[in-house]
């Protein structure tokens, strides 16, 4: 990313990505929500590790219009209802978690390699090279992402792989949040810009 990305609308549309990825993951956990196109989605994210734009990770605004519907809320100042509470916090754990991952060199290069493995398999099979990849390094990062939601799926291992990818990808747009200078003062000082910026034409 270059310095022009570091814009409003990127820094928005890629606080977005981390809401609709999110929020992915906790309907599969919540009810089981398991969307061949979320996991193209999220594996698309993934596997966009040098954009020229924060667009070229989603492929099309309709491609991240979950997470932007969100973020309209959020930034608007209404009163959440729980379940937008809930994925607040799961923002704010994956925005921290990125920055520290930013950090560790080593964590960073086992993702890497997972991601070059996960270029060459099977669609199938890359749920589970995420999930591996995200226990080995995400998963010892404080603060661990605890997902509420339904037993029955929280512990069905084939659930699980997918709601790691679906948060491998949250924390790839948190670290893209920061490329583009994102920041948690900007959260609360500069709203009304980045709402503004989520709504411009071009962004819709």
């Amino acid at each position: 990313m270059t310095s022009s990305s570091h814009t409003p609308r990127e820094q928005v549309l890629a606080l977005a990505g981390v809401a609709q990825f999110t929020l992915y993951a906790h309907e599969l956990a919540t009810d089981g929500r398991d969307l061949p196109s979320r996991l193209e989605l999220a594996s698309r994210a993934i596997f966009c590790t040098d954009p020229d734009q924060v667009m070229d990770v989603y492929g099309s605004a309709g491609d991240i219009s979950d997470g932007k519907r969100y973020m309209r809320v959020q930034l608007s100042g209404r009163r959440p209802d729980d379940q937008a509470a809930v994925i607040a916090r799961y923002i704010g754990q994956v925005l921290k978690i990125s920055g520290r991952l930013m950090r560790d060199e080593q964590a960073l290069g086992k993702i890497r390699g997972a991601i070059d493995r996960a270029r060459l398999a099977e669609t199938a099979d890359v749920p589970e090279i995420m999930d591996t990849a995200y226990r080995d390094t995400i998963s010892h990062i404080k603060p661990r992402i605890m997902l509420q939601g339904n037993p029955t799926y929280l512990k069905n291992e084939f659930l699980q792989a997918r709601i790691r990818t679906q948060l491998m990808a949250g924390v790839r747009c948190g670290i893209m949040w920061r490329q583009c200078g994102g920041n948690f003062l900007s959260l609360f000082f500069r709203r009304k810009a980045l709402l503004e910026a989520l709504d411009a034409r071009g962004s819709a």
